[in-house]
């Protein structure tokens, strides 16, 4: 049974609606030289420099760098800069910009359509969105509820139920909890409801456009009026320790890569220095990724300095146009602000693991594996993105091209398939996370104590969660389909 994951957005952007279908999945080919892939790559063409096109826009922003310009040097400069730095440019197929009316329908064309062995689409991480919203989900900042959604089905009868509620959301003041399963939404049975209209009520009430209150009924007589509301997503979680037979172990749950993730990560490693823990179990199973830098201090933490000392954290390697921007970046022994990191001096460390870990998220996994941490999978095979963006911004939105391939010490990125779990565990949305009975949590913890995965966590397990975040769905198709997916690695300077 498919189980997918739904963050309910209420962002009102025109191109969040162009958004909605975008579906992250595995990036599943090799990468290098600019090519790659089985479809025939096109004719090469001269391009104008992307520096000479750029904040050329048809409604150039006041108080910004846009010079009035029109929307066909929009197109053109997305065509440019594409060219110079897409890792599969010879791959991106030629079109006519002219058939597509807007900018940002024309990127999501160019990339390539090549296929890997098993069929799958090689880039399915190519998206754009307005800067305004990746500035504000940058900084840990949303507009909706606050529910994370899990789609245990999604063919009728539809069963969805809430994994995760971001403290402080609308959701967790009106008492929404991890578990709640959606029974009706604005009147609209959720399970049964196949009419346009019906479909339609449902897709807006759970990812609403406007900041409109719905009325959202719940299992166990929950009735509450929920309204989209802007709150600070905190990114480290129930930082804590646990007793166990054989020495206390450190928990948090850690569920994305932003800026002000530095600063929580390093208080939850001091909060565990302090407590004296010989183990540690990371919760990252929502975490798609985001600011490598983020994972790089995030892995230095959690080894020994001994281990990681004149070692790579990973090196990116671009196309053959940019090769003289492949760099290697060490461990680090200092935060952004030049203050020493604390270390755990952990030989091994064990993450909580599904289809959402991604990314950045994944370097972590990679970048301690290169150095001799063992590092323990418990939940589902990661989502597979040895692959990551600098974002570029132009005329107010934000783009997203793959741009380079990490790979760590010991000179390995060949994970498109995802890194498998050590033992198969399913989330359990019955128990919260952090709580020991949770299957995943107690499935690591049965692991450390025996070396030996629980007989039902060793079961086969079903395709893995897939985490969503976006918009309202289109109105006229009479199904419940997920927003758009994104797993992010990206280059950024550090503060």
């Amino acid at each position: 049974m498919k189980t997918s994951l739904n963050r309910a957005f209420g962002q009102r952007t025109a191109s969040s609606a162009r958004m909605a279908a975008l579906c992250v999945a595995m990036l599943l080919a090799a990468c290098g030289g600019g090519g790659g892939g089985n479809s025939a790559p096109p004719l090469a063409t001269a391009f104008a420099p992307s520096a000479q096109l750029a904040h050329l826009c048809a409604n150039p922003r006041p108080g910004t760098a846009d010079r009035q310009g029109t929307v066909d040097q929009e197109k053109a400069y997305l065509r440019s800069f594409v060219d110079e730095t897409y890792l599969w440019y010879r791959d991106v197929p030629a079109v006519n910009a002219a058939s597509y009316t807007t900018p940002q329908a024309y990127f999501n064309v160019l990339k390539t359509n090549a296929t890997t062995a098993t069929g799958a689409l090689v880039d399915q991480f190519h998206w754009s969105q307005t800067t305004q919203s990746w500035n504000d989900t940058s900084a840990g900042i949303s507009e909706d509820y606050g529910i994370l959604w899990a789609d245990l089905v999604n063919t009728i009868p539809r069963n969805w139920v809430v994994a995760e509620v971001a403290p402080g959301s609308p959701a967790a003041v009106a008492g929404v909890k991890r578990g709640d399963r959606i029974i009706s939404v604005d009147g609209v049975d959720f399970a049964t409801s196949n009419t346009s209209a019906g479909v339609a009520i449902l897709n807006e009430g759970l990812f609403p456009r406007t900041l409109a209150p719905h009325v959202l009924v719940f299992s166990d007589n929950l009735v509450t009026s929920l309204a989209a509301g802007t709150y600070s997503i905190p990114s480290v979680q129930n930082v804590k320790t646990l007793a166990t037979a054989n020495g206390t172990v450190g928990y948090f749950v850690f569920d994305t890569h932003i800026a002000k993730s530095e600063q929580e990560l390093i208080a939850a490693i001091n909060q565990l220095k302090t407590d004296q823990v010989s183990d540690l179990v990371i919760d990252m199973r929502y975490n798609g990724g985001g600011l490598l830098y983020i994972a790089d201090g995030l892995a230095s933490m959690i080894a020994d300095p001994a281990s990681t000392a004149g070692k790579a954290f990973e090196t990116l390697i671009y196309n053959d146009k940019l090769g003289a921007r492949s760099t290697t970046f060490p461990f680090y022994d200092l935060d952004s602000n030049g203050q020493l990191l604390p270390h755990l001096n952990l030989s091994r460390v064990t993450l909580l693991v599904t289809r959402d870990t991604a990314s950045a998220s994944e370097s972590v996994i990679n970048s301690l594996r290169g150095v001799g941490v063992t590092v323990h999978l418990m939940g589902s095979t990661t989502r597979g993105k040895p692959y990551g963006f600098v974002p570029q911004d132009n005329c107010g939105y934000t783009y997203f091209a793959i741009q380079f391939k990490g790979v760590n010490n010991a000179g390995f990125g060949d994970y498109a398939d995802g890194f498998r779990p050590t033992c198969a565990a399913a989330d359990d949305f019955n128990h919260g996370r952090g709580d020991p009975l949770e299957t995943m949590l107690s499935t690591a913890l049965h692991y450390r104590l025996t070396g030996a995965c629980p007989a039902v966590a060793s079961a086969p397990a079903g395709p893995s969660a897939q985490a969503f975040r976006g918009t309202p769905f289109e109105p006229n198709v009479p199904t419940v389909v997920q927003p758009g997916v994104r797993a992010l690695r990206i280059l950024t300077d550090r503060p």
